[in-house]
């Protein structure tokens, strides 16, 4: 048998003598391993095309992280909207502010906002209908720290508002109600419904308008509700869903199933199902703190969805027009569309 070190020498003596098949061997071995560890070039065209042809096929939609949205959430995370069928594709934003750009934008088909914004938008020749709303209240909180007992001690105070949304009309509403100059209340832009929240809880504001479930939250960390939109009118939150939408069939049987599976959610959320999915839920996206998870899933506020009323849209049209922000000729016509929303 011959030694290793005779081996060696043979191996040397046959590459000197076959310098090129020795090249030839090892090329073929790297594009070997090479064509192994590589994916088909044409197999991930096709698999990058087929992802873009499902993500346009897909229903697009901007959110907020709030108790009105909060069902669309659940529907997608306990599968209601696959066993429907639906391919939904979620945006989360913190403000009425950009899920409007969003949906200005093009990149959505429907967002979430209220009845002033889209007015705004459809004068600025946004095509958009509002196609659902709810009675969602909002509630006015006064920091702890504020000593803001009655509203009439609201006067030269910080109230934290979406400027030319739901929050700013109400605060118009209430200044009127106790009889101070609109210019009496200072009214930072604080577009974040978090950082809204936030401001509220460590004395940096004396007061926000919020919704669910952030006035329960700051209840609960010590501030005080001082007034709520709860059974008052005009109720100004919508649903806003492009024209193109509306104008095609396969995205209006996407929409219908989209509150169909709303409605699906809410009965379970009426009927305290799935806490455990719901904590998770604001955990997730409202950044609720752990403490006061189980104190906000026991009591359901959620609201069912219904067709936009055109008296609604005029208290904000009117509003807005107090406010020199309406163009000359707009009208109300083309903005509420009667849309099925499955009950």
């Amino acid at each position: 048998m011959k030694s290793l070190k005779e081996r060696i020498n043979t191996l040397k003596t046959w590459y000197k003598s076959h310098p090129y098949a020795v090249i030839a061997i090892v090329v073929v071995a790297v594009v070997f391993v090479v064509f192994l560890v590589t994916p088909s070039s044409q197999g991930a065209s096709i698999s990058e095309e087929e992802l873009a042809r499902r993500d346009s096929a897909a229903l697009h939609i901007a959110l907020m992280p709030v108790d009105d949205c909060i069902p669309f959430y659940y529907a997608q995370r306990t599968g209601i909207y696959d066993r429907l069928g639906l391919d939904l594709r979620i945006k989360t934003l913190q403000s009425q502010l950009d899920t409007d750009t969003a949906l200005s934008r093009g990149h959505v088909e429907l967002a979430y906002s209220d009845l002033a914004r889209a007015i705004m938008m459809q004068q600025d020749t946004v095509e958009l209908r509002a196609i659902a709303a709810t009675d969602a209240p909002l509630q006015l909180i006064t920091a702890r720290r504020g000593r803001v007992r009655q509203l009439s001690q609201l006067r030269e105070r910080m109230v934290a508002v979406a400027r030319h949304s739901i929050t700013d009309f109400w605060s118009d509403r209430l200044t009127d109600t106790i009889r101070l100059a609109r210019a009496d209340i200072f009214r930072p832009q604080i577009n974040d419904v978090r950082i809204r929240t936030d401001m509220l809880c460590n004395g940096t504001m004396d007061a926000a308008f919020l919704p669910e479930p952030y006035a329960s939250e700051a209840i609960r960390r010590g501030n005080k509700q001082n007034f709520t939109t709860e059974g008052l009118e005009p109720q100004l939150f919508a649903y806003l869903a492009t024209e193109s939408a509306l104008a095609d069939s396969t995205r209006c049987q996407q929409l219908q199933l989209l509150f169909q599976g709303y409605t699906e959610a809410l009965k379970q959320l009426q009927q305290r199902q799935y806490q455990d999915t719901l904590a998770v839920l604001y955990k997730e996206l409202c950044y609720t703190p752990d403490s006061l998870l189980d104190s906000l899933v026991l009591h359901p506020r959620f609201r069912p969805l219904h067709v936009p009323r055109r008296s609604d849209a005029e208290a904000a049209l009117e509003w807005l027009r107090s406010r020199d922000k309406v163009k000359t000729g707009y009208t109300l016509d083309s903005l509420i569309h009667t849309f099925p929303i499955t009950q």
